[in-house]
């Protein structure tokens, strides 16, 4: 499922030395006889990180990221971990690099070492029980990046953007009750443009590219705690969530003309409005609206 690893072959990986750096430390955990390397949010210092809205290790006692080497995925990893009863909610693995990464639909997704290839265990209950769970995970993640001066935009449904360029990807999973988010991150590479599919898909591109730092350890824990956060103050503290709302703020391309690929609608040209109450996307064709629930969307350029 994963392959061995350890602290020092992470120092040869892409960003994972400066990670290192600023770890406390690493339990060891073995599942299905495949070492792996669990760090809990216990930061040496905060020197270097990006700045968030509290302090590093603001939580009393933070779910594990389980650091695995090579493997066919993280959410292979995770489901496996969870079966184990060793992975509780928002806990995560990440992958150093993935030999099957899938993404939405099962398509193939490229993990060279250096980016996050990421599986976490959301709450099987409230918003991530409904149909608007991916919509939902899709603010909170875009919550995070802008809260870290990173302004992320979501395409719908599940994509995030730099601009016109898609820099992750987000999918959930549930089996036998444990839901899981897979969420893959361009840190320092991309695909080429040849590896995506010709007319539906957008250009992909890195944060490194777009001149933005970052490490992988780092920057997940940094995106787990604000998602966490900002899940916690809707859901627990507020009494209720409007997460289709929050979407919708850092939705893409809102009033730009699009074409429509796949879905109810077929490949045709139409203006995105919004997003309806249960995270359908509004769009206006031929001067009708309609409410997309599948399909894909690219830019008309301007």
């Amino acid at each position: 499922m994963a392959d061995p690893l350890s602290p020092e072959a992470l120092r040869g990986l892409p960003g994972w030395a400066d990670d290192l750096s600023v770890i406390a430390g690493f339990t060891p955990v073995t599942v299905g006889g495949a070492p792996m390397l669990a760090t809990f949010h216990e930061w040496a210092d905060c020197t270097g990180a990006p700045a968030v809205s509290r302090p590093c290790a603001s939580a009393p006692v933070a779910p594990p990221v389980i650091v695995c080497g090579p493997c066919s995925s993280s959410l292979d990893v995770a489901h496996a971990l969870a079966a184990a009863g060793a992975l509780p909610e928002w806990g995560a693995v990440l992958a150093v690099s993935q030999r099957a990464g899938r993404g939405q639909l099962r398509r193939p997704w490229e993990s060279p070492p250096g980016n996050i290839y990421a599986a976490l265990r959301l709450p099987a209950v409230g918003v991530f029980a409904t149909e608007t769970a991916a919509i939902a995970l899709g603010c909170l993640f875009a919550e995070a990046f802008n809260a870290l001066g990173v302004p992320v935009q979501l395409k719908w449904p599940n994509d995030l953007l730099l601009g016109d360029a898609k820099v992750g990807g987000m999918l959930i999973e549930e089996k036998r009750g444990v839901v899981l988010a897979g969420i893959g991150i361009n840190v320092v590479s991309a695909p080429p443009p040849q590896a995506l599919r010709q007319g539906w898909a957008v250009p992909a591109a890195s944060l490194v590219g777009h001149g933005i730092s970052a490490t992988p350890l780092t920057l997940w824990r940094h995106l787990v705690e604000e998602s966490r956060f900002c899940y916690e103050a809707q859901v627990l503290r507020a009494g209720g969530a409007d997460f289709v709302s929050c979407a919708e703020k850092h939705l893409a391309w809102v009033g730009r003309g699009v074409v429509v690929h796949g879905g109810e609608v077929g490949d045709c040209p139409g203006r995105i409005l919004g997003l309806e109450p249960q995270g359908g996307l509004r769009i206006v064709i031929s001067g009708r609206e309609h409410i997309l629930r599948s399909g894909s969307i690219t830019p008309i350029p301007s």
